[in-house]
């Protein structure tokens, strides 16, 4: 999703980072993308996320990936990312320089009923000749209209739609299961962190429309540097791909510049 191909001067995170000046490295992680498809109970969870995602940011400290020893770190997480984010800060405090969290709260409350709403079903079956390869338990949304629901909402272009829907990838059954217990504390992580959401996130706010609820990164970072907390109006779960999407970035890169990056 990073990378996104549709109006990539409008929609790719990368590009735009990139442009800005700052070097990015876009990981598929386990059963996604171009990573490989293992068990998605027993291996597809979210804490092989977070130990995957730990070594990465090891090899690159240690110069092991493309020769160049990163001296700082920020981590860029969407949704599961976020979540996956969120507990490395927990797990391994020192990792990172900074954290940059979107699409993600810990009000658990509406994330499981949105998996439903979203009508999830197994890839194999929704497609067998792109993705019968792909063990049953990876999960995607059936239709566009399923897709919408669950990310969409609000201001956004309706023809990202189709592409949306088409580049859309995979929820391991193992980590639809574990995500939320990684939605967590991380009182030993002293860098800053930022929280982006949208408004109209039914995944994340705990109903149709955010409250407080993004401001619960305080609570859950209490040693953090500084806290930056932005809420997009009229906007899903999907930031990046509404018409917000690209302020979204700018915050961002606002943020990053404010801390040294």
């Amino acid at each position: 999703m990073w990378d996104f191909p549709y109006q990539p001067e409008t929609y790719s995170w990368t590009k735009k980072m990139n442009e800005a000046g700052y070097s990015t490295l876009a990981v598929d992680l386990v059963g996604n993308g171009n990573s490989t498809f293992p068990d998605a109970l027993r291996e597809g969870q979210t804490q092989v996320y977070v130990e995957t995602i730990h070594q990465v940011i090891q090899k690159l400290k240690a110069g092991e990936i493309d020769g160049i020893r990163w001296r700082r770190v920020a981590l860029v997480g969407f949704s599961i990312g976020g979540i996956v984010a969120n507990s490395i800060t927990e797990q391994y405090p020192l990792d990172l320089d900074t954290v940059l969290l979107h699409g993600i709260s810990w009000d658990t409350t509406w994330i499981y009923p949105a998996f439903i709403y979203g009508v999830q079903a197994p890839a194999a079956q929704i497609d067998p000749e792109r993705w019968g390869h792909i063990p049953l338990q990876y999960m995607t949304q059936p239709t566009p209209e399923a897709r919408e629901t669950a990310c969409f909402y609000g201001s956004f272009d309706r023809n990202i739609l189709k592409a949306d829907f088409y580049y859309r990838d995979f929820d391991p059954l193992g980590a639809a299961i574990t995500f939320t217990y990684h939605l967590t504390d991380a009182p030993e992580y002293r860098g800053p962190v930022f929280l982006g959401i949208g408004e109209n996130d039914s995944t994340f706010c705990g109903g149709p429309k955010c409250r407080g609820q993004a401001y619960e990164v305080y609570n859950r970072y209490t040693a953090a540097s500084d806290h930056t907390v932005k809420v997009y109006a009229n906007t899903g779960h999907l930031i990046l791909y509404h018409h917000t999407g690209p302020q979204l970035m700018e915050d961002s890169l606002q943020f990053l510049r404010a801390h040294g990056f």
